[in-house]
């Protein structure tokens, strides 16, 4: 089964109208990594997503919402690997979802960061870690992201395998920074891949560390849900998704940074040495138009049908929590993406000992979801995203710009360029333009 995978993903990803996408792991860096490096995995999870979601109920989250085959994404994951790695908790909760206090995180080595770090995540390493205030902050970011990294830079592997969702996607970007800043030289070196599931930073700051991928990073794959909108439910607001800027290497060009540790904007907070490490590093933003530009190497970025929770997993109709409007025709999206994640993973060097769990094959998949696509039609505010009301309030905003302002966004639609028309992908009659790097339509 494995070898079949491997086989389905090389060749390439077969729309359902005889469309041909490139492969997902055809575009490799130089430096990429084999199925024969000694690779640690990481995981980390979204907010308010316990480190065995998908696995036992909890409180607002009834386990029935996920797929048994593909449960929670990055937990399943885990679960499938050989166990050279572990899982990070999600803001605002706690390790299990039967527990009242979390595991200590690692904060204090192997990497070493300075005291304006460790004073600013100081109150999220251990005990009751259950908020919903701060589910809403996602402040805790920094400390789960350093605990990731330091468990990479402790295992002393030849790569460092990361997944995520949600703000645990954007956990596995600042680990990755974390890495490069504070590690030794080894550390700096050693080659990180990142496959992102629909990385949220949340609403506040969006720290230079989230929208730019640092020079150690050789691979990023993002998949990003289209049918989430800004409008239709007033928690959308807080959906818009990073997509974080190529590095030099994935560019063909200079992959030197100077690291930054100061900003007038930040002269009064305590995080001021860390939060501004890449402010000055920002490279060229993916979202841009330009025709002249090469598509970079190792740097992915895939759409799918669904919401934010249905690619990690969720196979209801609405995209929420009750587990009677799971769907069967939602089901091959969450399959769609568990078995890319372990293709790629399996590429980069993890190894699994558990064989996929999912049977059909992307063709498939890919059939299905858009032959049978009425409930991702409804997800997102029906099967035209057209409106009365200004702003296009059905269609996502995704952003790669850094700061305060929550307005630097732009239209989902008009950055991935035109939808293969027969693939189902709804937009409105006001979509233009497209950015640079090529997306693939899944």
């Amino acid at each position: 089964m494995l070898l079949k995978r491997r086989k389905v993903i090389k060749s390439g990803i077969l729309g359902s109208a005889g469309l041909f996408l490139s492969s997902p792991i055809s575009a490799l860096p130089r430096f990429a990594t084999s199925e024969d490096t000694n690779a640690i995995t990481v995981s980390f999870c979204g907010t308010s997503c316990t480190r065995d979601e998908g696995q036992v109920s909890r409180n607002n989250s009834d386990k029935n919402i996920y797929l048994p085959s593909t449960g929670y994404i990055p937990v399943r994951i885990m679960k499938e690997l050989d166990g050279f790695g572990k899982s990070v908790r999600g803001c605002g909760q706690n390790d299990w979802a039967t527990s009242n206090t979390s595991e200590p995180l690692l904060v204090k080595g192997p990497l070493s960061v300075p005291h304006s770090l460790l004073s600013y995540i100081h109150s999220y390493i251990n005990g009751d870690q259950y908020s919903l205030v701060e589910a809403a902050k996602g402040s805790s970011m920094p400390a789960l992201a350093l605990h990731g990294a330091n468990i990479a830079a402790a295992s002393k592997a030849e790569a460092f395998n990361f997944i995520g969702h949600n703000r645990g996607a954007c956990e596995a970007i600042i680990a990755a920074w974390f890495l490069y800043a504070y590690g030794d030289e080894k550390t700096r070196k050693t080659p990180v891949n990142i496959f992102a599931i629909d990385p949220v930073p949340g609403p506040g700051a969006w720290y230079g560390l989230l929208t730019q991928l640092p020079p150690n990073v050789v691979s990023y794959v993002g998949v990003y849900a289209w049918d989430m909108d800004k409008n239709l439910n007033i928690t959308d607001h807080a959906f818009q998704a990073v997509v974080p800027r190529p590095n030099g290497r994935m560019r063909g060009e200079n992959n030197e940074i100077k690291l930054h540790t100061q900003s007038w904007l930040n002269w009064a907070k305590s995080e001021r040495s860390w939060s501004v490490l890449a402010d000055e590093a920002q490279q060229k933003n993916p979202l841009e138009p330009d025709d002249n530009t090469p598509q970079p190497l190792g740097y992915e970025l895939y759409t799918c049908r669904g919401r934010h929770s249905t690619v990690a997993g969720n196979t209801t109709a609405d995209g929420a929590y009750n587990p009677s409007k799971c769907s069967d025709n939602v089901a091959p999206v969450p399959e769609l993406i568990y078995k890319m994640a372990r293709g790629y993973l399996t590429q980069w060097g993890s190894k699994f000992t558990t064989p996929c769990a999912v049977e059909e094959d992307v063709l498939t998949l890919r059939k299905h979801i858009h032959t049978f696509h009425r409930e991702f039609d409804q997800m997102g505010g029906g099967p035209l995203r057209n409106s009365s009301l200004p702003n296009r309030p059905y269609v996502r905003r995704i952003s790669s710009i850094s700061g305060y302002n929550p307005l630097d966004t732009y239209y989902m639609e008009d950055v991935v360029g035109n939808p293969p028309y027969k693939l189902t992908y709804p937009v409105t009659s006001e979509r233009t333009g497209k950015g640079w790097v090529d997306w693939k339509f899944l």
